[in-house]
């Protein structure tokens, strides 16, 4: 099976995004620690893979895999806002200022991935918001994603 960590990052690498990879646990570290966040940038956050093999005839084929992928943003870059992620805004500030656009991305991101590498097959894609995470207070479309890995 191909090795899913470097792909996500190299896709994270061309659009231009951070990248960490790691339990939520020690997302903080790796953002605080590997991640540059300054005005107009993002990161995505890649979380470790679930991995549930499909078996024919006792080898194992495919592998339905899932994982949760985060496009996070602090700090806005429009000239009319000039802010970034606080605890004080509200979730329609946050959604006309970072959240819609991050949404947006997110689904580009995903579907470059999928349509062009062959032996992954995206089978679902759920999105939700997290805002305010970590110590840098960072706003987040997370999508929640599960797709077939060929084995062969």
């Amino acid at each position: 099976m191909i090795d899913l960590v470097t792909l996500f990052n190299t896709y994270a690498t061309t659009a231009g995004y951070g990248f960490a990879y790691g339990r939520k646990d020690i997302q903080n570290w790796e953002l605080t620690a590997n991640v540059t966040l300054s005005a107009g940038k993002s990161v995505i956050m890649l979380f470790p893979f679930i991995e549930e093999a499909e078996i024919d005839n006792s080898l194992i084929f495919k592998w339905n895999v899932s994982t949760q992928i985060w496009l996070g943003k602090k700090f806005d870059t429009s000239s009319l806002t000039g802010t970034f992620s606080q605890l004080d805004e509200t979730e329609k500030q946050k959604y006309d200022r970072r959240l819609k656009g991050l949404r947006d991305s997110l689904a580009t991101y995903i579907k470059a991935i999928f349509c062009a590498e062959s032996e992954l097959e995206l089978i679902r894609f759920r999105l939700v918001r997290e805002i305010n995470q970590f110590d840098e207070n960072l706003d987040f479309v997370a999508a929640e994603i599960n797709f077939l890995a060929d084995d062969s």
